[in-house]
C-alpha cells in the first residue's frame, strides 16, 4: 500500500480502480456461484458420483418376497399369487409372439435395454423369469393392440406421448398424405415438395413464431434449438429444472443415462425462488432456459418410472391448481427482463395438452418452441420454432461463424404429408371439442376410480394432467412395481415405464374408460390379495432395509475380487 501512495496521482487512480475493479469481478463471481448452490439440484450429480459405486446384485429365493421384512405367512401368499400370475402372462403370449420376442430379446439391444429397466435392480433377474412381457403387435383398432397371436390389450402406453388422435386417425394421415405426395416419392431429398406451404402458415401461427426448422425427432430438434441459442446469444450456459427430460442427448443429461459431465448447464430447483435469482444474476452467461411444461404433474422430479419405484415417497405429483401456472409467467418475466431465451419443450406436450401445446394451456409464449412425436401425423419428426433472431444459422460479419445444424430427411415429402394431415385435424373446430370431451372424462374417471380406491381401503390413486395421468401409492411399500404386472395380466398395455406415466387418446370412448377402471380395479384387488400390500415396514425401515443390502453387496463384492 506504501507503494502505491508513493506514486503520482494519476497511477494511484488507476491502481485504486484496479484493485475496486478485481474485487468487484471476485465479489459478482462469489455472489453467482453461492447464488447458484443455493438453487441447484444435487440429485444428477449425486447420482453420477454414486453410479461407479453401486454394485448389481439380485434378490432370489426367500429374499425376493421378503424384501421388506415381512412374515413367512405374507411370503407365501406373495410366492402363491406369483406363481399364479406368471401362468397368467405365459397364457398372454401365443407360440409366434414368445418365439419372436426371443428373437428379439437376442439381438435387439433397445428391447433388452427397456426389458431390463422395467423394475428396480434387486428384482429384474427373478422378474424376467417369471413374466415375459410380450413385444411384438400386428395391428391396431381402435385403442386395442392386436398381437401376432390374435391377443388383444387395451393401449394406454401412448406410444410414449404420440398417440394423441388415436391410431386409426394416424393410419388415415398417412395414407392420404402417401396419395398428396407419392408421384415424388418419399426420398426425393434436397427440393421440397409444395405441400410445405400448408405446414409453414400453420405452425407458424400454433407457435407464434416467425421461422420453422425441421429434424427427424424430438432429442435432435431439441439439440438444434439449444445449438442455435448458444450461437445467436454468444453464451454458453443452459439452465434446466430438476427432473425434466429433454431427450437421450448428453448434453442435457447431467445425470445418471450419460458419462459426460455438463459443464455448460445449471441444473436448478423446480419452481424455486432461488432459481429466479439466479437466472436474473447469470444472465450473461445463459443460452436459454429449457422447460418441460409437463413438469406440470410433477415438478421436481424425474420422469415416473417403475424402475426406480422403490418406495411410495419416490412418486409423488402437484396439487391441482394454477401454481405451475404461475410459476412459468414469472420465469417468463424474469427472461424477458434480463434478456435470456426461453424455451419450451412441447415434444411430448405439443398439441396433447390443447391444440395449441403447453403455450395455449398455460398462457405462455416461449421464445422458441420444439415439437416432435404427435405433429409428424404417424412418421417420425421434430421442429423448432423461434424468432428470426435465434434462428440464424450463419453470421453476416463473420462468415466462419457457423452453426451447422442440417439433416438429410428433414422436410422429407412423405413427412411433411403427414404432418400437412395432422395440422389440418388440429385445426377444425371440431377437434377443440374433442380434446374438452377427453379432459373432462379423463378428470371424471379420475375422480371415478379415485372413489372406489378410497372405498374398498386399496392403497393407491391416480392423478393427471389433461390426458396424461398416474398412479400414486398411498403407503410406504418395496413391492408397487409389481402392480405393472397385474395391469398387464388383465390387458392393458403399458411403456416400459411402467405405471409412471400413462395416456389417454381422443379416440377413447365411454365404454373404453370403463373397461380400463374395472381392469385397474381388479388387479389392485388381487394385488392386495396376493400380500404385496402386507406388513408393517414404514418408509424408514424400507430405506435402512435398501441402504444395508447395497452397503454389504458392496463391500462383499469388492472383498471377492
Amino acid at each position: 500500500m506504501d507503494q502505491i501512495t508513493a506514486r503520482p496521482m494519476h497511477q494511484r487512480a488507476a491502481a485504486v480502480a484496479f484493485i475496486a475493479y478485481a474485487a468487484y469481478r471476485i465479489i459478482r463471481w462469489t455472489y453467482r456461484r453461492l447464488l447458484t448452490l443455493a438453487c441447484m439440484s444435487p440429485i444428477p450429480y449425486g447420482a453420477r458420483a454414486a453410479a461407479p459405486l453401486i454394485v448389481s446384485y439380485s434378490l432370489e429365493g426367500d429374499a425376493y418376497f421378503r424384501a421388506d421384512g415381512c412374515s413367512q405367512e405374507v411370503a407365501a401368499r406373495r410366492k402363491a399369487g406369483a406363481d399364479k400370475l406368471s401362468k397368467r402372462f405365459d397364457a398372454l403370449t401365443g407360440p409366434r409372439g414368445k418365439a419372436l420376442n426371443e428373437t428379439l430379446i437376442s439381438g435387439l439391444s433397445d428391447i433388452r435395454f427397456t426389458d431390463t429397466n422395467r423394475v428396480p435392480v434387486q428384482f429384474q433377474a427373478e422378474t424376467r423369469k417369471r413374466y415375459q412381457v410380450a413385444a411384438v403387435t400386428s395391428s391396431s383398432k381402435g385403442c386395442v393392440l392386436i398381437d401376432v397371436d390374435g391377443g388383444q390389450s387395451i393401449d394406454v402406453s401412448g406410444s410414449y406421448g404420440v398417440n394423441v388422435c388415436g391410431y386409426d386417425q394416424y393410419k388415415q394421415f398417412v395414407e392420404r398424405g402417401w396419395a398428396r405426395v407419392k408421384e415424388l416419392g418419399p426420398n426425393v431429398l434436397g427440393p421440397v415438395h409444395p405441400i410445405i406451404s400448408d405446414v409453414l402458415p400453420k405452425l407458424k401461427t400454433i407457435s407464434n413464431k416467425e421461422e420453422v426448422s425441421f429434424h427427424m425427432s424430438g432429442t435432435e430438434a431439441v439439440m438444434c434449438a439449444i445449438r442455435l441459442c448458444r450461437f445467436n446469444t454468444r453464451r454458453k450456459l443452459i439452465v434446466q429444472f430438476a427432473g425434466a427430460y429433454h431427450g437421450w442427448w448428453d448434453g442435457v443429461q447431467p445425470g445418471p443415462g450419460s458419462e459426460r459431465a455438463n459443464s455448460d448447464v445449471l441444473y436448478l430447483k423446480d419452481m424455486h425462488p432461488t432459481a429466479l435469482k439466479c437466472i436474473a444474476a447469470r444472465s450473461d452467461e445463459i443460452a436459454c432456459v429449457c422447460v418441460s411444461p409437463l413438469q406440470g404433474l410433477n415438478p421436481g422430479s424425474p420422469p415416473p418410472s417403475d424402475l426406480v419405484l422403490l418406495d411410495a415417497k419416490v412418486r409423488k405429483t402437484a396439487e391441482k391448481g394454477n401454481a405451475y401456472k404461475k410459476w412459468l409467467h414469472t420465469l417468463q418475466q424474469v427472461c424477458q427482463k434480463n434478456d435470456v431465451p426461453l424455451l419450451f419443450d412441447e415434444v411430448y406436450t405439443g398439441f396433447r395438452m390443447a391444440p395449441g401445446g403447453a403455450q395455449e394451456y398455460y398462457g405462455v409464449n416461449a421464445d422458441v418452441v420444439v415439437y416432435g412425436k404427435t405433429l409428424g401425423g404417424g412418421l417420425a419428426n421434430g421442429v423448432v420454432c423461434g424468432p428470426s433472431r435465434l434462428m440464424k444459422r450463419f453470421d453476416e460479419t463473420r462468415p466462419l461463424r457457423v452453426a451447422y445444424v442440417i439433416g438429410t430427411f428433414s422436410a422429407a415429402p412423405l413427412t411433411l404429408a403427414c404432418m400437412a394431415e395432422f395440422l389440418d385435424w388440429v385445426s377444425r373446430p371440431e377437434t377443440q371439442q374433442k380434446y374438452a370431451l377427453a379432459t373432462s372424462r379423463t378428470d371424471a374417471w379420475v375422480h371415478s376410480v379415485n372413489k372406489v380406491l378410497a372405498e374398498e381401503s386399496l392403497p393407491m390413486r391416480v392423478d393427471n394432467l389433461t390426458t396424461v395421468w398416474t398412479v400414486l401409492f398411498t403407503q410406504p411399500g418395496r413391492y408397487h412395481w409389481m402392480f405393472q404386472y397385474y395391469l398387464r395380466a388383465e390387458g392393458l398395455s403399458l411403456s416400459w415405464v411402467g405405471t409412471g406415466r400413462c395416456l389417454f387418446s381422443l379416440d377413447f370412448s365411454e365404454e373404453d374408460y370403463e373397461k380400463v377402471k374395472q381392469a385397474l380395479l381388479r388387479a389392485a384387488r388381487q394385488m392386495k390379495q396376493d400380500g404385496w400390500w402386507d406388513g408393517d415396514a414404514s418408509a424408514s425401515d424400507i430405506s435402512k432395509i435398501i441402504g444395508k443390502e447395497m452397503a454389504w453387496q458392496m463391500v462383499a463384492q469388492r472383498l471377492a475380487r
